[in-house]
């Protein structure tokens, strides 16, 4: 029951019943030591010489004795409840006032909504714990707001990716259906059309559903790095070789922890990529560098190279530097987004820069366990 109520109600009532306990064992020790002062100072009445004939009525002093006690008794309980009363109110008043600012922020907060997430709490000029809460429900609010927004944006880029090849096998199969007799060659062009555009389905849904479980998968193993990259190296080989591209391999002997297959997954699509986005004759070279603590693996191309103004968004799902481009060889936007989570997700980072004078450079940092 106590816990229904207000945080203003309950501070008011465990300090009034602090204030009944500290008056009743108050008002018991001042009976005690004013009975025991009473019984002490019993006045001793003083009667003069007076002839034997006279008769004289004397007060019993025992009357006033107990008369005073019993005053003072009910004066004493009389102040207690006034005290208890009053230190209740006070108390309650008190409160009130300390607890305005919890009071103002709660209502600030039940304005909050999914539509006004971007909007600030005014923090309170007061460095107290209200204050320090404030700042971090804006802050909470934010994140919130991030995450809405990218979560929006990604949905939004995913029904649009999902869309453009339904729509494709839509287009192709009401014009085919619109024609009685076909040729070998038309059936042979609707069936290249459907697997093209179901495999580039069958794409985007596998990278949704890796994204969405990846946080799952366990990354307790101890793997060589140079071993990793000389395997995706050696796979890469041939498409190399058709795109009259070199691969380089630096020697260095750097282990980490993780998962060898979402690593293997990770470095695969950077040297990939470089191999795709790369022009003929040119270079890949893949650089192990390892510290005390840190190990860092850099992937140059001498390709096309990432425009600036859009190195910062390039790990955002879907987005693509050059559509028309990415459309001719595959890709769905999602590559660089997942390398990003797995490495995230291995405590590592990765970052892109120029490779010059001409080209991009991926520099992943992992932990050295070494």
């Amino acid at each position: 029951m106590i816990k229904n109520l207000s945080i203003r109600m309950r501070l008011t009532l465990m300090t009034t019943i602090l204030l009944i306990f500290s008056c009743i064992v108050l008002t018991l020790i001042l009976n005690l030591s004013a009975i025991q002062m009473a019984d002490m100072i019993k006045p001793v009445p003083l009667v003069p010489a007076i002839p034997n004939n006279t008769k004289i009525n004397i007060p019993m002093e025992s009357y006033h004795v107990e008369n005073a006690k019993k005053n003072f008794q009910v004066q004493s309980i009389i102040y207690m409840l006034s005290v208890i009363i009053g230190g209740g109110l006070l108390t309650y008043y008190i409160s009130g006032k300390s607890l305005k600012p919890i009071k103002n922020l709660s209502s600030q907060i039940k304005n909050i909504t999914t539509h006004n997430l971007s909007k600030k709490i005014d923090v309170p000029n007061a460095k107290d714990e209200i204050a320090e809460l404030t700042t971090s429900f804006n802050e909470m609010t934010d994140k919130l707001s991030n995450a809405f927004t990218s979560q929006k944006q990604f949905s939004a880029n995913a029904a649009h990716e999902l869309r453009t090849p339904l729509a494709v096998l839509q287009t192709k199969v009401d014009v085919f259906k619109k024609k009685k007799d076909h040729t070998t060659v038309e059936y042979d062009s609707l069936i290249d059309v459907l697997e093209t555009h179901t495999h580039r389905l069958s794409d985007i849904v596998k990278n949704l559903l890796d994204m969405t479980n990846m946080q799952e998968i366990e990354l307790n193993e101890s793997i060589n790095l140079y071993s990793l990259l000389e395997d995706i190296l050696y796979d890469l080989e041939d498409i190399a070789i058709k795109k009259h591209v070199t691969l380089d391999l630096s020697d260095d002997n750097a282990f980490v922890y993780g998962n060898y297959n979402l690593l293997h997954r990770a470095f695969y699509n950077l040297v990939e990529n470089s191999i795709k986005y790369n022009r003929k004759n040119g270079n890949v070279s893949v650089n192990i560098k390892s510290t005390k603590n840190d190990v860092t693996v850099v992937v140059c191309d001498t390709g096309i190279g990432i425009p600036s103004e859009m190195q910062s968004q390039i790990f955002n799902p879907f987005f693509k530097v050059d559509k028309s481009r990415s459309r001719e060889m595959g890709g769905v936007g999602l590559g660089l987004s997942i390398v990003k989570n797995i490495i995230e997700n291995h405590g590592g980072s990765i970052i892109v820069k120029d490779n010059k004078p001409r080209g991009t450079c991926f520099v992943v940092t992992l932990k050295n366990i070494k």
